[in-house]
């Protein structure tokens, strides 16, 4: 037997069980049991829990120490128990279920843009389940919807991902390794929806560093030079987990070049506006609901000055 390759198929086979798993029983036992995998991973993965409780000390100074941190950082595992219990169960969630638990809020953003013809350019961050949002806006929208994603390292989860989401998930997903900003392009000029994730920690020279939380963050800057190579707003897309098992998706106001109250702007300043402004954005959104973000990421690895508090 190849140990090497048996090892390899465990992570892959474990998915696929799991995901029948899931979908034989009802949402709510999965719900409940995606919370209890959260408190598991909470109790196996102490240098993710240690990661964790550094970040969350390091945007908000107040918890540190404190029964809340531990509350928040609870919260955090079985939030994403939860979002893994429902994205394996994407293939049983009826329209009527989506329709239902899911509600959209400005998505006349998005029939204005694709009015527009120029296609759709979207951020989004790990936050709630944000693979429900292309779920859902494939309801009401027949136009091909794009994610683009960092490749997982084990190729055959990478691979069951990429074909669950393409095949339950409403959207096709393009490598940001593999095949760089030509593919995004093609789509943005046939008038299509194209999501990218802007929290995700982006080492020099493509990544510029971005405030985030009081320090200084290496973020990808290609969201927002794309938008600007094309002459389109970039659209914000989140969703929020607002009970067990209800979730609301809100879209825009997009954000313009125009919006820059500084117009002598040169095009990497206002890329460096624009991906600043987004990143805003996402702080923002954390703020709310701060139990819903990745917080065992390392966000602030890679910056000019390597996760520098900013001086006012």
């Amino acid at each position: 037997m190849n140990l090497s390759r048996t090892k390899t198929m465990i992570p892959y086979c474990v998915m696929n069980a799991l995901s029948r798993f899931f979908q034989k029983i009802s949402h709510r036992q999965a719900i409940f049991l995606g919370e209890k995998f959260g408190d598991l991973f909470r109790v196996v993965l102490k240098s993710k829990v240690a990661r964790m409780e550094k970040n969350l000390e390091m945007a908000f100074p107040e918890l540190k120490g404190t029964l809340e941190l531990r509350r928040v950082g609870r919260d955090v595992f079985r939030h994403y128990g939860k979002l893994g219990a429902e994205f394996l169960r994407f293939p049983v969630l009826s329209e009527k279920w989506l329709r239902d638990h899911v509600a959209l809020e400005g998505v006349e953003y998005v029939r204005t843009l694709l009015m527009q013809g120029n296609g759709i350019l979207s951020f989004i961050a790990h936050f709630g389940n944000w693979e429900l949002i292309s779920k859902r806006l494939s309801l009401d929208f027949a136009t091909p919807i794009h994610v683009v994603t960092r490749k997982i390292r084990d190729p055959k989860v990478d691979a069951f991902i990429r074909d669950f989401r393409a095949r339950h998930g409403g959207a096709l997903s393009i490598s940001s390794e593999d095949d760089g900003i030509r593919p995004i392009l093609k789509s943005l000029r046939k008038n299509e929806i194209v999501v990218m994730a802007l929290d995700q920690s982006a080492a020099p020279p493509e990544g510029i560093p971005s405030p985030f939380f009081g320090r200084l963050a290496g973020t990808n800057p290609n969201v927002a030079r794309i938008a600007l190579m094309r002459g389109i707003p970039l659209l914000p897309a989140f969703i929020a987990r607002v009970s067990r098992t209800d979730h609301t998706v809100r879209f825009g106001p997009p954000i313009c070049f125009s919006d820059c109250p500084d117009v002598s702007l040169s095009g990497p300043s206002q890329v460096q506006w624009m991906t600043d402004r987004c990143t805003g954005i996402i702080e923002e959104k954390i703020r709310e609901y701060p139990e819903q973000w990745i917080w065992m990421h390392n966000r602030w690895k890679h910056s000019c000055e390597q996760g520098a508090i900013l001086r006012k």
